[in-house]
């Protein structure tokens, strides 16, 4: 029992840290002159399940229910694939990461004029109105055992594919990060 334990901490520092490595990847790629991501047809209603997908184990262990868009609630978008799935995958562990056992997050798609949306909600503690605008900075290592480089790095990525990644939040009332892309027609 006790080796087996000690194989899970060595298993869970060796995705700790290739984590950090693929964030500095990551770092180092976004800040090249000319960074552009990939214009892609996309649907994030499907990305947004996706990233459910991915992350549902790791949310039920902390008894979180997530709703999550339903099958027929379509989002037609630009954006690379692959960067828009790695911003929902930040955004859908951070909202599983800072909110309370037995919570909910809910992810929701939408559109204003030209612009796609997709919406993670949660029930966290929330982010004063002094921090909302640091959260998107790079920080370095944080509190929580990130390389606290996640936000920066997904709204970086979010502006490289002609979009945005905004915050809404109040203390005590969840966080409420919202990416907008070009919207496609059907």
């Amino acid at each position: 029992a006790d080796y087996a334990r000690y194989a899970g901490d060595i298993a869970h520092a060796g995705r700790h840290l290739l984590g950090l490595v693929d964030d500095l990847a990551d770092l180092q790629n976004i800040e090249r002159p000319g960074f552009k991501a990939a214009a892609d047809q996309i649907d994030l209603g499907d990305l947004a399940r996706r990233a459910v997908g991915l992350l549902g184990m790791k949310a039920e262990e902390k008894c979180i229910r997530i709703d999550a868009p339903r099958l027929d609630d379509k989002m037609p978008a630009t954006g690379e694939f692959r960067r828009v799935l790695q911003v929902l995958l930040n955004l859908l562990g951070n909202a599983i990461r800072y909110s309370p056992e037995n919570s909910q997050i809910w992810i929701r798609v939408d559109r204003e004029g030209d612009r796609a949306m997709v919406t993670v909600a949660d029930q966290g503690q929330g982010i004063a109105a002094d921090q909302q605008a640091v959260v998107f900075e790079r920080l370095g290592r944080t509190d929580s055992g990130g390389s606290g480089l996640g936000l920066y790095i997904a709204r970086r990525l979010a502006r490289a594919m002609d979009g945005d990644l905004t915050v809404d939040s109040a203390p005590g009332q969840g966080a409420r990060f919202t990416l907008s892309l070009p919207a496609r027609d059907a």
